[in-house]
């Protein structure tokens, strides 16, 4: 089992295991109050027994540490599905594309998965995707749209393909996160991108140009201006496309935003808007394109047929055989969207969710943390990045274990981007409400089992933590007595016989972002602490001889033994 369970120097642990000091919630507090050490009294019994569960060591070949989305059998109801995509639909959605998509053997007719891309029945299909589609996007109708095949990818090829007829040609990219700098570095294939950049010197992105830059570095000479409305690695999204004095077309990569708010298409000049489908919309394999008619006719000659939107409109959709499930499954999503009030419900929605995660980070304390500030406009309502205790890595696996025991799963995908620190709640319409407030009670009842918040001011200089730390290094007084130990200043730890080693307490001491290792402590060799051990002066003493180790115990509190334990 990835959860081990250990006591102190049992014979058949391994030497990693006794190191780690594992300790799991099988054992009751009672019974492992007999395990303390001698200085225990019956008092401090009673103390262990009240304490929280102990801490776990999660093996990092857990699944859930790799991206697992199925989690144990114990697990009982609904697995929620948290992933940045693909995800889940409604599950009323799901329902009607089994009942359209999947027939009953008394039912003499084929669903879409088996309908020819030319069949009238299939063209019912498409025309009722199209017509939906327009409908709860309310595209005017001066806009084209194509479900087209290659994803997002696809499209940073196609866009640039589509409207520069040659590579000499010009454009103007906003890089505002990992999206859109992976558009513009296709783009440089096909045409001359000029870049209005929003990235840091470290390469993260927490804020985008504003409009007034844009506005002052967009080459004139464009065919167009490149947008990712949503960022869904950085949690960057525009919740309004911007209105420039440029007259340039807006391309937007819409595809992590798209149905969940109205768009301005006219006032903020949108020539062509895509969306993969993966995330809001559908099922991977279509992308729904939605280009201006004047637009069309100015594609590169080696644009492929593939990514040609003339070329696709000219044949009705089905120049090549279309991906027939997938755009039903469009359509019923469009229909669940109109049914349940449109763009502005479903906005709403999207802003309800995201504030329920987003008020318990900013309320945290600084437990949880997200790249974006509170005061930013930017935050994304679609996914929204968040580290647990600074990144501190033991907390976070921890977390993603426990998320995992109860269903939760998605936080953690395997990706191809350096994610850090961060987990990622992505709430895109297949979570409701009701599963977003799910996520928020399991982070709280997280944080409050296991923050140590203390009123002091960040970093190592001002940390109470740390400098009630400091103030354990003790040394023997060598005067005999029955004396307590001394506090000793952190420059000036105690030094103990060859039998000795000094250790730096590490940052995971403690479940604060501020640091702990401001000094070091002296420690035997063969030194261990477990979780319900009290310390005492005579753990830090010299040999015998060098001094009478004191018999009382250092008086701290629960919340400073809770970030011991840490």
């Amino acid at each position: 089992s990835p959860i081990f369970d250990v006591d102190d120097c049992s014979p058949g642990q391994t030497p990693e295991q006794q190191e780690r000091m594992v300790i799991t919630p099988t054992h009751s507090m009672a019974s492992l109050s007999g395990s303390l050490t001698s200085s225990a009294s019956s008092a401090h019994a009673s103390y262990v027994a009240s304490m929280p569960l102990p801490f776990r060591y999660v093996d990092p070949s857990h699944p859930a540490l790799h991206g697992s989305l199925t989690p144990p059998a114990s697990v009982t109801g609904k697995v929620l599905n948290f992933s940045p995509e693909p995800t889940n639909l409604p599950p009323a959605v799901e329902a009607e594309v089994q009942r359209r998509a999947f027939p009953q053997p008394h039912e003499l007719r084929l669903g879409s998965m088996a309908q020819s891309h030319r069949s009238p029945e299939f063209g019912a299909v498409l025309e009722n995707a199209l017509r939906v589609t327009r409908e709860v996007m309310r595209v005017p109708p001066e806009y084209e749209i194509l479900f087209a095949q290659g994803g997002g990818h696809g499209q940073f090829a196609a866009v640039p393909m589509n409207l520069c007829s040659h590579p000499g040609e010009e454009a103007t990219y906003v890089v505002n996160g990992t999206w859109s700098k992976r558009a513009v570095e296709e783009a440089s294939k096909y045409c001359t991108p000029t870049v209005i950049s929003a990235l840091n010197e470290d390469g993260s992105c927490t804020t985008l140009p504003s409009v007034d830059r844009i506005d002052a570095e967009i080459n004139p000479r464009s065919k167009f201006l490149y947008v990712c409305s949503n960022e869904t690695v950085n949690g960057l999204e525009l919740h309004d496309l911007p209105r420039l004095a440029s007259r340039v077309p807006l391309v937007v990569d819409a595809s992590s935003d798209f149905t969940s708010k109205p768009i301005a298409w006219r006032r903020a000049n949108v020539g062509i808007l895509f969306a993969c489908a993966s995330k809001n919309i559908g099922h991977p394999g279509v992308t729904a394109v939605i280009i201006r008619r004047d637009l069309l006719n100015r594609a590169n000659p080696m644009t492929p047929g593939i990514l040609n939107y003339t070329t696709n409109l000219s044949a009705g959709n089905v120049w090549n055989t279309i991906p027939t499930f997938n755009v039903d499954v469009v359509g019923v999503m469009m229909e669940w969207l109109r049914d349940a009030g449109g763009m502005a419900a479903a906005e709403a929605v999207s802003t309800a969710k995201a504030k329920l995660i987003y008020d318990l980070i900013d309320n945290s304390n600084g437990f949880f943390g997200t790249p974006v500030d509170r005061s930013s406009p930017y935050r994304s309502r679609m996914n929204v990045p968040f580290c647990v205790d600074d990144g501190n890595e033991e907390l976070t696996n921890l977390f993603l274990v426990e998320a995992w025991e109860r269903g939760i799963v998605g936080l953690k995908t395997v990706t191809p981007f350096k994610s850090g620190k961060y987990l990622r709640a992505s709430l895109y319409h297949g979570v409701s409400y009701d599963e977003a407030r799910v996520l928020a009670g399991y982070m709280s009842e997280f944080m409050a089992k296991h923050a140590v918040r203390l009123p002091a001011a960040r970093g190592p200089a001002t940390s109470a933590l740390s400098r009630r730390l400091a103030s354990m290094v003790m040394s023997g007084n060598g005067g005999g007595g029955n004396s307590a130990a001394t506090h000793v200043a952190p420059a000036a730890p105690a030094q103990v016989a060859d039998d000795s080693s000094v250790i730096t307490p590490p940052a995971s001491l403690s479940s604060s972002p501020d640091s702990v290792a401001d000094s070091t402590m002296t420690l035997p060799k063969n030194f261990k602490m477990n979780r319900y051990a009290r310390l005492t002066a005579d753990m830090f003493a010299g040999p015998s001889g060098v001094g009478s180790p004191p018999g009382e115990l250092l008086e701290y509190d629960h919340e400073f033994e809770a970030a011991m334990i840490r």
